[in-house]
């Protein structure tokens, strides 16, 4: 059988209370090599495959690691198929886990969702409603005069697709800036992912002081009544978003 990563920590370190089942209800345990220790777990890789259960119960594993200790978070999936390899991967990248677990002493992650009154569904959208409407009305029987009015719609309704799309991008950085300052003192470092026509969100990422999380949800109340956006405060959750990349497992 595999072994299923969930996360990295310090040896010796804290140890958990009781034993976890991890996925796939097998028990975790922990493999060390010097100062390092990885919590793993037994798993066939049939078994792999991510559904809510699983995933649900990996991130259970990795919370509850956190709970008593700094780690650093893995990805699902990563997954060696001998213990030995476990104990190779540990030694071979100590130096980048262990400045890992310094930067991330301490700290949880909080995310920050921002969602702007006017989002980018509203723009015009080349070929849909907005430039079928430019052509609408008599036709000239001329297919040259007709792919010119065919043109100049794709090409209005593009225009005014990126205009709408250079505005939105600029609300949105502006938007994170003023979040960003004011949780000014109260995160170490923060991770801003852009969003997309298909999630139109900006997502923020703060890596946090453990016992500053009180004063910054403070601070998140107060912006919410004053900012114009909208916005969502998850957390604290284990640093998953800063965990730079590592071995390639799996």
């Amino acid at each position: 059988m595999s072994c299923l990563f969930y996360c990295i920590g310090h040896h010796p370190g804290p140890e958990l209370a009781a034993p976890l089942p991890g996925v796939g209800g097998r028990p975790v345990y922990q493999v060390a090599d010097r100062h390092l220790k990885a919590a793993v777990s037994r798993i066939n890789r049939t078994e792999l495959t991510p559904d809510l259960p699983r995933v649900r119960a990996y991130e259970r594993v990795v919370t509850s690691c956190h709970r008593v200790g700094t780690v650093v978070p893995m990805r699902y999936g990563c997954v060696v198929d001998r213990e030995s390899q476990v104990i190779e991967m540990l030694s071979a990248h100590r130096a980048h886990y262990e400045a890992l677990l310094r930067e991330l002493e301490g700290c949880v992650e909080m995310g920050l969702r921002v969602l702007l009154p006017s989002g980018p569904w509203a723009a015009v959208t080349p070929g849909g409603p907005e430039g079928c409407r430019e052509v609408a009305g008599p036709h000239s029987p001329d297919p040259a005069a007709t792919a010119d009015r065919l043109g100049l719609a794709y090409l209005t309704a593009r225009k005014a697709h990126y205009d709408h799309q250079d505005r939105w991008t600029t609300e949105y950085r502006q938007a994170a800036a003023r979040c960003r300052a004011g949780f000014a003192g109260l995160f170490v470092k923060c991770v801003t992912e852009a969003p997309s026509p298909r999630l139109p969100v900006l997502s923020l990422y703060f890596l946090v002081p453990a016992p500053a999380v009180t004063a910054f949800r403070q601070v998140f109340r107060r912006l919410s009544e004053t900012e114009s956006a909208r916005l969502l405060l998850s957390g604290p959750w284990p640093p998953y978003n800063f965990v730079t990349s590592g071995p390639a497992l799996g």
